[in-house]
């Protein structure tokens, strides 16, 4: 038989692969969490949508649609939060 036990990751390799998963998915959800802030700023708040030569304000797929994106970034930000959290981790001294 093959031994596994020689092949799978120690507890070090999974704290470096948290850490490279982490820092990026954190650094994308705050570029993310920036980016649709700042969309929403200049299109619904600051100079509304122009079409057909109408200023239309927030549609209710907007708001659903902005509300998803928020909720998936905030999934995303905790699942960041803890990979980074588990990379940094102290562990207790006996």
């Amino acid at each position: 038989m093959l031994n596994l036990s020689l092949h799978t990751p120690g507890p070090m390799s999974k704290r470096v692969a948290a850490a490279l998963l982490g820092v990026p998915l954190f650094l994308a959800t705050l570029w993310g969490a920036y980016s649709l802030s700042f969309n929403f700023y200049m299109e619904y708040w600051w100079m509304p949508l122009d079409k057909y030569g109408v200023r239309t304000s927030l549609r209710w797929q907007d708001i659903v649609f902005i509300a998803a994106v928020w909720s998936v970034l905030l999934v995303l930000f905790y699942v960041s939060y803890r990979l980074l959290k588990f990379a940094f981790h102290r562990e207790r001294s006996a």
